[in-house]
């Protein structure tokens, strides 16, 4: 019976590592690191779960389980706060490139001054972007 807090606490560790590396990655790395960080924190969770599923109820949770599953939740809660952000930050970048492209595919805005864009046969939605400025 002394494996299974072991075992137990070494998935609650890796779990909180996996969280605390996927919020550093989300704080100032690549996507694709955090993509990376993201798939190892699935696998860590499923490692805990299984872990939760061996360890059952009884007995009763260890000081230092507690301990590790108190630094786990932290970084859990810290792990959300900062994806949240991150996928605000996203949808905000999303939601402007979007008008930006909106406002240039505009018919009224390749109209002559005074002229109704009312789709004339010569009227060719357009839109550039310039690369280099």
């Amino acid at each position: 019976m002394s494996g299974a807090p072991t075992f137990f606490i070494n998935a609650a560790r890796r779990m909180t590592e996996s969280l605390q590396k996927e919020t550093a990655l989300a704080r100032q790395g690549s996507l694709g690191d955090l993509a990376a960080a993201a798939e190892a924190k699935k696998i860590a969770l499923q490692q805990f779960s299984d872990a939760c599923a061996a360890r059952g109820r009884t007995p009763a949770a260890t000081d230092a389980e507690r301990s590790d599953l108190r630094r786990l939740l932290s970084a859990a809660d810290e792990n959300a706060l900062i994806l949240e952000a991150v996928s605000a930050t996203l949808q905000d970048l999303a939601r402007k490139v979007r008008a930006v492209a909106a406002a240039l595919a505009d018919p009224g805005t390749y109209t002559l001054p005074g002229r109704p864009g009312c789709g004339s046969a010569r009227h060719v939605l357009a839109a550039r972007v310039d690369a280099t400025a």
